[in-house]
């Protein structure tokens, strides 16, 4: 197995007959500086997304208060649905008509990382937004870059409830007490989730001392009533805070800066660098990360002071890395785009989709596979294990999508012993092309193919 086939499966979006893939590792990490997708097929970013959504906010308050707001509204919410729609195609079609795919799994891997679960309309298009200018804009820079865009912002901050944090002593709670009023209080989800789940990892010494102190640090961190980044000062805890041994903030009044300070610092922890290395192999290779792979992977990290690039490239060029091929399952939205992908569907026939042709053809089948479009229900983001998506249910639901949809897709299915020689890699591929070449009908043929493990593997 030549080594194009093998990164298309296990680091891109799949193989298709339409695409020769990378020759070697030095060209799959050059395909991360190649934007032609992103601009062939662009999505929504912070300011569009910031702009509907507070215009749909504005219209569901309006509602019952304004001669037509009944119907404001309405037009108010197409909009916004448009605009989420036109983000999740934007997305598929880069997937299906990008050489390598290497970026889309990137892109797709810090989703979960730093996972928002996109609940209710308005953080629908917000999340659209942070997939966009806060992942895929920073996935080629220093973890440090990355990691404050994804903290900073308004969808994560929304969905962690930082908006409301405020400080004890600061001085909107002061005027608050005075008043004899209360004070909205001190929020840690934020504070916890970026030690626990965005940097350092579980169990990698910090206390619940560092969570509160952390806490009282980010006070201050918010949105503005335009849905854009915004730290208020009065919300803010006044006087210096110790986390993880070192001191940060006690400026006057408090600035932005002193966070941004920690962030920095926290980007670099040797906790840090073993957590993200981890899991970016847990992710990409395998469930039980070999030790050459990773320590070579969290010396780049360290050595770099973060920089991702470095670390992509060990991993894309390692033995262990091709000695630990088909260990992982594909995720339902790896399968879906490497199915349509395998069968020729270019990205402009996705863009051309209509909400309820696109609900039909992957958000549906998504969701049934257990992937939920909207995002992981838990800040942990989606599980890795292999068994997490190959319960019963799951995998009938995988088999159903093999057997049935193709058909739909296309006039003209592929010869299935042909079709699985372009699609499938690995040593055991005769197989999968044995059974092709004897199923019953072209139709049962190509589904055998999709539904086998060889394809459901990378």
């Amino acid at each position: 197995m030549n080594y194009a086939r093998f990164s298309q499966v296990r680091f891109g979006t799949g193989l298709s007959p339409r695409f020769a893939g990378a020759a070697s590792p030095e060209e799959l990490m050059d395909s991360l500086q190649n934007d032609a997708m992103v601009r062939r097929f662009p999505t929504i970013g912070n300011a569009e997304a910031a702009a509907i959504a507070t215009a749909y906010a504005q219209a569901n308050k309006n509602e019952t208060k304004v001669a037509g707001g009944a119907d404001a509204r309405k037009k108010a919410e197409a909009v916004l649905m448009n605009a989420a729609t036109r983000a999740t195609k934007a997305r598929i079609a880069r997937a299906l008509e990008d050489e390598t795919g290497f970026a889309d799994r990137l892109a797709q891997f810090w989703a979960s990382h730093f996972s928002i679960r996109a609940g209710g309309q308005n953080m629908a298009i917000l999340t659209s937004a942070f997939h966009e200018d806060a992942i895929r804009a920073n996935q080629r820079t220093r973890f440090a870059d990355l990691l404050r865009a994804a903290t900073l912002h308004p969808a994560m901050l929304l969905y962690l409830d930082q908006n409301a944090s405020t400080g004890p002593n600061s001085p909107l709670a002061v005027t608050r007490r005075r008043k004899g009023q209360g004070s909205p209080g001190l929020n840690e989800n934020h504070a916890r989730e970026l030690l626990e789940l965005h940097s350092m990892g579980v169990g990698s010494g910090y206390t619940q001392q560092d969570v509160r102190q952390l806490a009282e640090l980010m006070t201050g961190l918010g949105i503005n009533a335009k849905r854009e980044f915004d730290f208020n000062k009065n919300r803010a805890e006044p006087g210096a805070e110790t986390v993880l041994g070192a001191e940060y903030g006690g400026g006057r009044p408090p600035r932005l800066a002193e966070f941004v300070a920690f962030l920095e610092d926290l980007s670099v922890r040797p906790e840090t660098a073993r957590f993200i290395c981890t899991k970016l192999v847990r992710h990409f290779c395998t469930d039980d990360p070999p030790s050459k792979l990773l320590n070579e992977m969290i010396a780049r990290f360290r050595d770099t002071g973060g920089e991702l690039v470095p670390v992509y490239e060990v991993m894309v060029g390692h033995a262990q890395s091709r000695e630990t091929f088909a260990q992982k399952v594909r995720q339902p939205q790896d399968l879906l785009i490497a199915s349509l992908r395998a069968l020729r569907i270019g990205g402009d026939r996705i863009m051309a989709l209509e909400g309820k042709e696109l609900w039909r053809l992957y958000v549906r089948p998504l969701t049934r596979m257990g992937q939920n479009p909207q995002g992981a229900p838990q800040p942990e983001g989606w599980p890795e294990s292999a068994m997490s998506w190959l319960t019963p249910q799951l995998l009938a639901a995988r088999i159903n999508w093999a057997m049935g949809q193709p058909a739909k897709l296309l006039d003209q299915l592929p010869d299935p012993r042909e079709f699985a020689s372009q699609v499938i890699a690995g040593p055991t591929r005769d197989r999968v092309i044995d059974m092709a070449a004897r199923a019953e009908s072209r139709s049962d043929g190509i589904g055998i193919v999709l539904a086998s493990p060889q394809f459901n593997r990378r």
